[in-house]
């Protein structure tokens, strides 16, 4: 039996001889990093949908496998003949699932295209399990870079615990420099996953067991890598002793040195990097890109002999139509062109309006409403003989990946744009409650509400009208909720009473409890053959063009009210380059009070 140790890696062109520098050295390191690439091997729109042609005239086209292979390769090329710095480049998770490219090819194009980016190392991501543990298993075994998690209990899946290329932890040698990496994997994970018997260990005491091992063997330059959302990384940051930096994902948070840019939808929510003080008043860095492509993360680092930071600056790369693409891996993206196109151009409505999942966490959104809706039509449409009691429909925020926009009014909607805001395979599901877990379950949709690192769990509905109110205490939060029951006999929104009967249409994943709707495991269900993306097809054939809008069916009362908490470190950036300034060697990252580890989805 495998046992998961920690694994010397050594970079053949980088590193001879000695991997010891002579006292007094110092070392230079360029890190290149992406996270939450969300299967857009091909470049992608301004809101990371299907890049169309009014796109690309446009000049708004973004990302893609080929521009991230570009800048990685420009870096290697330069450290190689010696111009520039070595280079590490890290991937933080969930390269799986958000595109038709993955719906279609799954394990495999996902490999194809990580391994043609050569990372240094890969962490898996909460989204690397959304095809269960046999669709993550094949994955990492044909990647040619390492995978780590260092908190997995793997005493139930042997598959997983016998995988020769997992591990807690490695090091890797450039420059004759050990650089110590250690993953990690938000446990939310048990939440967010189809069921699976992964257990998971809280992130802190398995990331220090890891730095204890390395710090043994002389490795001073100390990396954690992973997926678990910004606050966590900053906890980890915070707790963690003799790290120096830890490079994030599963938050998508965008950290920039300025208070705003003009891209959209992103919003600067902190400076790059982000620096967090130990209590012993040693500084660790956080970084996290973005998602879906869109930004290459970049950090150029001076080491002294001891490995602690003398300097660090950098910035996120925009991935723009002004990055070339990488011909090689372009041509690899051809190569499945032709299926590809012909699900990513299949015209299936049009949009008045801006489809925006921006806000389907915390709020009412146009987007969740039109899929909410769509559920209910197309249930009463096809089966209304079946289920004509079925009144209400939930999707939760979390599963609402991307927001739809294009050039022109109204501009078409795609069969490929659909994939890539409901991505997800399993269906739907009819589950019959009574208003006492009705209600409960509209509790937890604002259980854990926060604006930095907001989970998935926030309901999106139809067939409901609730008010929320964040000042009162969790599990209180619901001030009015209006429903249509099942056995009433008539169709009226009327106030949820206990003992009245209702019948929700939703996902099954949320049936079977994912994100935290363990109220929902043991009820009576009806497991339909289709899913909200099926809904809303038939939807836009009959409607379009849409004109959605946000009807006031949900009340979010008093978000000021949400307690939010500064961080401060004053006086600690070293050399900060000049876009940060601004922060006068002080930083702030809000994040609420809720510093457990909540899911995204």
């Amino acid at each position: 039996m495998k046992v998961l140790l920690t694994a010397v890696l050594t970079v053949a062109a980088l590193s001879s001889g000695s991997v010891v520098k002579a006292p007094g050295d110092t070392f230079e390191l360029l890190i290149l990093h992406n996270n939450d690439m969300h299967a857009r091997f091909e470049q992608t729109s301004q809101l990371s949908g299907t890049c169309t042609t009014a796109d690309r005239e446009a000049g708004k086209c973004y990302g893609g496998f080929p521009r991230v292979a570009h800048v990685v390769k420009e870096a290697r090329r330069a450290a190689h003949s010696g111009e520039g710095p070595p280079v590490l480049y890290l991937n933080a998770g969930d390269t799986y699932t958000g595109t038709a490219w993955f719906t279609i090819y799954k394990w495999k194009i996902a490999a194809e295209f990580v391994n043609a980016l050569q990372p240094d190392a890969v962490s898996l991501g909460n989204h690397e399990f959304d095809e269960a543990v046999d669709g993550v298993v094949p994955f990492i075994r044909n990647l040619s870079a390492p995978v780590l998690a260092a908190n997995l209990i793997l005493d139930k899946v042997p598959e997983l615990k016998n995988e020769p290329n997992l591990y807690k932890s490695i090091v890797i040698v450039k420059d004759h420099v050990k650089i110590g990496i250690i993953g990690y994997l938000t446990p939310k994970t048990k939440d967010l996953a189809p069921r699976n018997d992964v257990e998971y260990e809280d992130e802190i005491p398995a990331i220090r067991r890891e730095v204890k091992k390395m710090k043994e063997q002389n490795v001073n330059i100390l990396i954690a890598l992973g997926h678990s959302g910004f606050v966590t990384d900053l906890e980890i940051a915070r707790q963690v002793e003799d790290l120096d930096l830890v490079i994030g994902g599963h938050s998508n948070t965008f950290l920039w040195n300025a208070d705003s840019t003009s891209e959209k939808p992103e919003v600067p929510e902190g400076p790059y990097p982000t620096e967090v003080k130990q209590a012993d008043g040693r500084i660790v860095r956080v970084v996290q890109a973005y998602a879906y492509t869109k930004y290459m993360g970049k950090l150029d680092l001076v080491f002294d002999a001891a490995g602690e930071i003398t300097k660090c600056e950098g910035t996120p790369i925009l991935l723009d139509q002004e990055i070339p693409r990488d011909p090689e891996l372009l041509a690899t993206v051809n190569k499945y062109r032709k299926d590809m196109d012909r699900i990513n151009n299949e015209a299936v409505g049009t949009s008045l309006v801006y489809l925006n999942e921006t806000g389907c966490r915390l709020r009412e959104c146009n987007l969740g409403n039109l899929i909410a809706d769509a559920m209910l039509n197309y249930t009463r449409e096809k089966y209304h003989e079946q289920y004509p009691d079925v009144n209400i429909a939930i999707v939760q925020g979390g599963r609402i990946r991307t927001s739809i926009y294009h050039e022109g009014t109204p501009f078409t909607l795609t069969r490929g744009d659909w994939i890539n805001v409901l991505p997800f395979s399993d269906t739907l599901a009819i589950v019959t409650m009574n208003g006492t877990i009705l209600k409960q379950s509209l509790e937890h949709s604002v259980s854990t509400w926060r604006t930095v690192d907001s989970t998935g769990q926030f309901q999106q509905v139809s067939g409901m009208e609730i008010i929320y109110d964040l000042a009162r205490p969790v599990g209180s939060r619901v001030v009015e909720a209006k429903a249509v029951c099942s056995n009433c006999g008539f169709y009226k929104l009327q106030d949820i009473k206990e003992d009245y009967e209702y019948k929700m249409m939703m996902p099954t994943f949320l049936a079977d409890g994912g994100d935290g709707y363990h109220m929902f495991i043991e009820l009576p269900r009806k497991t339909l053959s289709y899913n909200e993306l099926d809904s809303v097809l038939n939807y836009l054939m009959k409607y379009s063009p849409v004109d959605t809008q946000v009807d006031g069916r949900i009340k979010v009362l008093n978000e000021d009210s949400v307690t939010e908490t500064e961080i401060k470190s004053e006086g600690h950036r070293s050399q900060p380059n000049a876009a940060a300034t601004k922060y006068n060697n002080w930083y702030y990252v809000v994040i609420t009070l809720f510093l457990c580890k909540y899911s995204f989805e």
